[in-house]
């Protein structure tokens, strides 16, 4: 991620932080600078002629493993051949994509640097020779190969990791997580507390990428976080007053998945039957409510608003002082194990990642933030991501007809 002053704008929709502050050059990387310094040697031996093995750069997630090898491209003016390992199970598909593109000399003579994301996903699952052909690759090619992983140390791994020299990179130190967010709140002009900004520093575990969606949620124009669900939930169940009930929901709340949450955890907070029987019975009065909303009843959603949120808080006789660890809601997590679910989030993990430069798992967290930029440019979102209207509605939790009137 950048800390200096250049950076890298999207291109088209000038959307994700880690997109726009993305690192032009090595120096603006944030954190790791001996290694850093490990990988500049490194090209300069590639450029001034000399070959290096393959350079297999690990760790965890968010410490800018893959912003390196574009940074690379950028300040030596590389050809970047990127390919994501999940895409290189076969021999076949190897020898296709690597084997004679990367070996092919440039069009106008530039060197090719070939960058192999997420290799440590080979040692995970069964490949058609997939890891033999990728081994052999880093053996042999005469040109730059960087290799990222998170884990390299599954004994299947051992073959990828034997061809490469290994430069471990470290989790971002909270000190200078929270310099780039102060500066980057600073240039976005956003109304956010220093407390706010060492709270989202001390929470992204050393997680630049992390960070960066934080506080793009935290921004005053955005949803509540889902990370703050149990917060709203919490201050919702232990409520004392109406105000305090009606307190817990301040601001933009997607409400029918508080509803989803309280209804999940009513009988893990209240002890007494008689106060889970009441709260249930202000939850079943606000669905009534919502089923006579309709498309022009709007005014309505006040009152089911009071009953699923202060109707719940008060139900309760007196406040239970106890701890109480929170459940996912069943409907929610009953929805994920679909297999047209899951097969939908693949498939829009992938076009996502392939824009940001991560893998289809990790992509998803850019999904609360696609939804609300999705709510004015659907078209756009649609555009630059290459979503169709199936995914772009599974995404913004709406019906195909409502994309397609948004995109119009």
């Amino acid at each position: 991620m950048s800390r200096k002053g250049q950076y890298l704008n999207s291109g088209g929709i000038d959307l994700l932080l880690t997109d726009k502050y993305a690192p032009k050059k090595l120096d603006d990387v944030v954190g790791n600078n001996e290694r850093l310094g490990h990988v500049r040697q490194w090209i300069l031996k590639w450029m001034s002629g000399k070959n290096a093995k393959p350079l297999l750069i690990w760790g965890p997630p968010g410490v800018g493993k893959t912003s390196i090898a574009y940074t690379l491209k950028e300040e030596y003016d590389l050809e970047l051949l990127e390919m994501n390992a999940s895409e290189l199970r076969s021999k076949k598909r190897v020898d296709r994509v690597l084997g004679g593109s990367a070996l092919a000399s440039t069009l106008f003579g530039a060197m090719r640097l070939v960058l192999i994301d997420d290799a440590d996903v080979l040692a995970g699952r069964r490949d058609s020779g997939g890891s033999s052909a990728i081994t052999r690759f880093l053996r042999e090619a005469p040109c730059p190969i960087i290799v990222t992983a998170t884990d390299i140390w599954d004994k299947k791994f051992a073959p990828i990791r034997n061809e490469c020299d290994k430069l471990d990179m470290k989790r971002i130190n909270k000190a200078s997580v929270r310099k780039l967010l102060k500066e980057i709140a600073n240039r976005e002009d956003m109304e956010i507390s220093p407390e706010t900004i060492a709270e989202i520093a001390e929470r992204s575990n050393g997680d630049l990428r992390a960070a960066l969606n934080d506080l793009q949620t935290r921004s005053p124009s955005q949803r509540t976080h889902e990370k703050d669900i149990f917060q709203v939930v919490r201050a919702i169940l232990k409520a004392r007053t109406y105000a305090e009930a009606r307190e817990a929901i301040r601001g933009d709340i997607d409400y029918d998945s508080v509803k989803l949450w309280l209804d999940e955890n009513i009988p893990n907070e209240y002890q007494s039957k008689e106060d889970i029987a009441s709260a249930y019975e202000a939850l079943s009065m606000a669905d009534l409510f919502d089923g006579r909303i309709g498309r022009t009843r709007w005014s309505l959603l006040k009152y089911s608003i009071d009953l699923s949120v202060a109707g719940v808080a008060l139900a309760k006789d007196g406040v239970y002082r106890h701890f109480t660890k929170y459940s996912f809601p069943g409907y929610l997590r009953n929805m994920a194990r679909t297999v047209e679910k899951r097969a939908m989030l693949k498939s829009i993990g992938r076009k996502i990642g392939r824009k940001v430069h991560t893998n289809a798992r990790d992509a998803r967290q850019y999904l609360p933030l696609l939804k609300e930029y999705g709510e004015k440019h659907a078209q756009e979102l649609m555009d630059f991501y290459e979503f169709d209207e199936g995914e772009l509605a599974f995404i913004m939790g709406t019906s195909v007809s409502r994309i397609k009137k948004k995109a119009r």
